[in-house]
């Protein structure tokens, strides 16, 4: 995944609160109840019922996807009130099956939800489970409910298992861990002090990979030799960068930077902003 020409975004949304199940065109494979099912959804208005004894059937012949479908219903109140416990069970019967992607759903679920399904220590047993399963996903998971964990006062030492665990999502791919153990170290989070030379590889490696926050953060390390030597011109190439993706830090020293530099200075960050977003996105 990458993030050059992205717009600026929630993290929360993107990346942990999986995304709603939403109507899907018929699919080869499907238990034939579920196909039925499938052709109910296509039409307006959609009989709930209908499709819910479509889906039923097909859980009961042993169907994932038909389970995921009926938790989806129960999760959104889709011809039924809107019940978290039963989306649970239905999104466990699910994984057991086969669904193994809605782990990480019953995660934040389990962390994040309404009372009757809260549980702390099962939230964490299924980012393990994600981890285990060799998905970095559950890793920044976890390793993002440890921080919090530390920024509230709670287990502070745990952040060094957050810094494991987002090291290794950043070995296999993922660069959104790199915004996090930026954070530990630009912050002094949990155990850790406060150390910008620490930090700036994972500030270098957002900012290319086009996170705006980012930019934003590597730009002030210029403006402030934080990490590295000062460079004005650096340093408003990435607040331009910055301020593209909304970010406010970026827009701040943006406008810093048009006020204290010169028209050549300004010129030749413009320059060096172009030529960094023509490039290829970052694999």
């Amino acid at each position: 995944m990458t993030f050059r020409r992205l717009p600026f975004f929630s993290l929360l949304a993107l990346l942990f609160w999986a995304a709603p199940l939403a109507a899907q065109p018929l699919v080869d494979g499907l238990h034939p109840a579920e196909i039925a099912a499938h052709r109910h959804m296509e039409h307006q208005p959609i009989d709930w019922g209908a499709v819910r004894e479509l889906l039923a059937e097909a859980a009961r012949d042993g169907s994932p996807t038909a389970m995921a479908r009926l938790g989806w219903i129960h999760e959104k109140g889709h011809g039924v009130e809107v019940s978290l416990p039963l989306a649970v069970i239905w999104y466990t019967r699910a994984v057991e099956s086969g669904a193994g992607e809605l782990a990480l759903k019953l995660g934040w679920l389990h962390l994040g939800g309404e009372e009757a399904v809260r549980d702390r220590g099962l939230a964490e047993r299924w980012f393990r489970r994600v981890i285990d399963a060799g998905d970095p996903e559950g890793n920044v998971a976890l390793a993002s409910v440890l921080i919090a964990d530390a920024l509230g006062g709670k287990a502070p030492e745990r952040v060094d298992e957050a810094r494991e665990l987002l090291e290794s999502a950043l070995d296999k791919g993922l660069p959104i861990a790199a915004y996090f153990l930026a954070r530990i170290h630009l912050e002094g989070i949990g155990t850790q002090p406060v150390d910008h030379d620490r930090a700036l590889p994972y500030v270098r490696h957002g900012s290319e990979h086009g996170h705006p926050r980012m930019q934003g953060w590597l730009a002030a390390m210029y403006a402030q030799g934080h990490g590295v030597a000062v460079d004005p011109v650096e340093s408003a190439k990435w607040a331009m960068l910055a301020a593209a993706g909304e970010d406010g830090l970026g827009r701040r020293l943006e406008q810093h930077h048009r006020a204290a530099l010169s028209e050549t200075e300004l010129a030749e960050a413009r320059s060096r902003a172009l030529r960094w977003a023509s490039q290829p996105p970052e694999s």
